[in-house]
């Protein structure tokens, strides 16, 4: 479960704030049964008594007490429960208070994060990733193959559009499934309105749910992140958050339109710092892009290119523009 310190701070503290919020629940509860019970505020008073003797006769080498004392806390329990039960309160209504019973809070069971943890994660990463919404309509089950016509053929290859889509769908999921274990790279390429980014979006949804950790930025919010912080900028936009370590280190980054950005000295240099950083720590990328593979070659340096030719699968999507199929 890749997650960044800075993210694992973010859930411990939201694991603490359950219990703080579970606590004063409690104390808010045990308050008012003891005003409208005060048999059960004496019967506290009488185990916190029983405890206090027990333990001071176990530090003096008398257990004896102690021993009794499991058996006088069992009894006392169960008048507890009767005198709830009998004043319209259910039995458990003064146990200690956890939103996840299975970890009581604390986010891990024998060492091994428990499941509301790995639900945490995944809450995070879709926060971080401003997906969420989008995600919600952008995936896999979604997907409409229907938009892909058998008539629409890449005079390139041959290959049907509807034919290309279930080549590079099948290729998705590959990357998907075994992205723990090889490590890629994707180029999605070809004209705007071919579906692209909702390619991207369903292998975001994917890994998101497998608690990866995701980075989806346009290429000009990306451009417009790394000069803040080469320079320095301050930027109070939701992306301001997204740390240079986060950039790097996230399990996959996207950086989506490429190509739509102003190119100058810096934008070759950040995005060749960029894509090179997460080479040398084997984080994958997929980048998106309405210009053909020549047009990426002619727009960017030639280091940019060989990274991206040598290092990246391409896939091309093409056929009918969808926007306009779907009456966008």
């Amino acid at each position: 479960m890749a997650i960044t310190r800075d993210q694992a701070e973010v859930i411990a503290n939201r694991y603490n704030d359950r219990r703080i919020t579970n606590k004063l629940k409690m104390e808010q509860r045990i308050q008012d049964v003891y005003s409208r019970v005060p048999e059960i505020a004496s019967l506290d008073r009488e185990i916190s008594g029983l405890a206090l003797s027990a333990t001071r006769s176990a530090l003096q080498g008398d257990l004896s007490k102690k021993e009794r004392f499991q058996d006088d806390l069992a009894e006392i329990s169960q008048r507890k429960k009767a005198l709830l039960l009998a004043n319209h309160y259910p039995a458990d209504y003064l146990d200690e208070i956890f939103t996840c019973p299975d970890c009581k809070d604390t986010g891990y069971i024998n060492g091994q994060p428990c499941h509301c943890f790995k639900e945490e994660v995944i809450k995070l990463l879709y926060s971080r990733s401003e997906l969420q919404e989008i995600l919600e309509r952008e995936n896999f089950d979604t997907f409409d193959y229907s938009l892909y016509s058998e008539d629409f053929i890449d005079e390139a290859t041959g290959i049907s559009a509807a034919e290309n889509i279930e080549t590079v769908i099948d290729h998705c999921h590959y990357f998907i499934n075994h992205f723990d274990k090889t490590f890629d790279n994707l180029l999605f390429y070809g004209r705007a309105g071919t579906g692209k980014t909702f390619l991207i979006n369903c292998i975001a949804k994917e890994l998101i749910e497998k608690s990866y950790s995701v980075i989806y930025l346009s290429a000009v919010q990306l451009f417009d992140l790394m000069a803040d912080y080469s320079f320095r900028r301050e930027n109070h936009s939701v992306y301001s958050q997204i740390s240079m370590d986060e950039l790097i280190h996230c399990d996959l980054l996207i950086i989506d339109d490429l190509g739509t950005e102003m190119t100058n000295s810096f934008t070759d240099s950040a995005l060749f710092d960029c894509l090179n950083e997460r080479l040398v720590h084997h984080k994958s990328t997929i980048i998106s892009t309405n210009l053909s593979l020549r047009e990426l070659q002619e727009r960017y340096e030639e280091r940019i290119f060989s990274r991206a030719a040598g290092n990246y699968t391409p896939l091309k999507i093409f056929g009918d523009d969808i926007r306009i199929n779907k009456n966008y």
